[in-house]
């Protein structure tokens, strides 16, 4: 879907719509015509007139300069030998509007204007049929106006839609960059104290896994700036794995914990699984970092028919700070899913709760 989109988005800013438009308003004008010196002038003007049309889609202020040239020659014909090129002005003012041109769609709209009421006033008698001609070619003017700011309107819109992606994918870098680095740094400084104070430590060992650890730290950096050059972030992830791998990590470092759960983690929306599970990275590498291990560790999650509750408990011998960076890209993953996330230190403890608004649909979280 996103593919097609994207085509008719280059098809349409390629000039396609004017081109086409163009096009449609000269065919009437070839099929009707009979040989004559006025018929082959009147021709002659509405081909210039629709060529400076589709022109405007490349160079707005010339196609727009050929357009008025070639719709005015048209206003020194018979009224009967002025066919549908009489609305090529339109095109030009529809395009120019699109594109910002907003002078030129102007000036070309006061141009197409006093030509067409001119070609139809000069035809009646009455004050009534003018006042009726004038608001008439106005609101025919006005159209094009309406539509070419409405499709401004929507490419802005897309920019800035893109825009607030590409601050998106920024924040999930620095986010990547953040929870893989931290976690790596600090199972390198655990190891390295490890090998400081205890005497019973395999230091060869130890060295061994610093210089792996310190090689992954490395490998992170080169693929996230890769990632930044190309404007791709990293694969999802999934809620599951990373409590299981965290489990892993922490039983590794000597942690206790317990995963409590009241419903089926499996059954999460890919895109809650993957902030969950980057928010559960995260606290685990704060247990790591700030944890103490001689007191169990809690994570719970409890599921109701509209949230989801996410708990990382742990004891600390040490103070968190609210602005960490930590925090703040977990914070940011949670509202991310019109989620919450609070952090606590109370006796001793620190706890780090996700709430996410859920629904039930087809067996699934979402």
């Amino acid at each position: 879907m996103g593919t097609r989109t994207t085509t008719m988005r280059r098809l349409l800013a390629g000039g396609a719509v004017e081109v086409g438009l163009a096009g449609l308003l000269l065919v009437p004008d070839v099929l009707s015509f009979h040989p004559g010196a006025q018929a082959a002038l009147a021709l002659v003007a509405g081909v210039v007139a629709c060529a400076g049309a589709g022109l405007t889609a490349w160079h707005p202020r010339v196609g727009a300069a050929i357009a008025c040239i070639g719709f005015g020659g048209l206003a020194l014909l018979p009224a009967e030998l002025v066919s549908t090129t009489l609305y090529a002005p339109m095109i030009v003012i529809l395009s120019c509007a699109w594109h910002g041109e907003l002078w030129t769609a102007g000036l070309t709209s006061l141009w197409g204007y006093l030509v067409s009421l001119w070609l139809t006033v000069r035809n009646i008698a009455t004050a009534a049929q003018d006042a009726q001609a004038m608001l008439l070619w106005f609101g025919f003017y006005a159209l094009p106006w309406v539509i070419g700011l409405a499709l401004r309107r929507v490419e802005l819109t897309e920019s800035r839609r893109f825009a607030l992606r590409a601050e998106a994918q920024r924040r999930e870098i620095a986010a990547e960059l953040h929870d893989n680095l931290t976690h790596e740094l600090t199972l390198i400084t655990m190891a390295a104290e490890a090998a400081r104070i205890d005497p019973g430590t395999d230091r060869d060992a130890t060295l061994v896994e610093i210089a792996a650890r310190s090689r992954r730290s490395a490998a992170y950096v080169t693929k996230l700036v890769r990632l930044l050059r190309v404007g791709r972030t990293s694969p999802p992830v999934s809620f599951s794995r990373e409590l299981q791998h965290g489990h892993d990590s922490l039983s590794k470092a000597g942690f206790s914990l317990e995963i409590y759960t009241d419903c089926d983690i499996e059954t999460l929306s890919p895109v809650i699984s993957n902030a969950l599970g980057r928010i559960a990275h995260e606290a685990f590498n704060n247990i790591l970092q700030h944890g103490d291990p001689s007191e169990p560790c809690e994570v719970s999650v409890r599921a109701s028919s509209t949230r989801l509750a996410v708990s990382a408990t742990n004891a600390t011998n040490t103070a968190y700070h609210g602005d960490d960076l930590g925090i703040i890209g977990m914070r940011e993953r949670a509202e991310g899913i019109n989620g919450t996330l609070e952090t606590r230190l109370s006796d001793g403890y620190w706890s780090v709760t996700v709430s996410v608004p859920v629904s039930m649909v087809d067996g699934r979280f979402s």
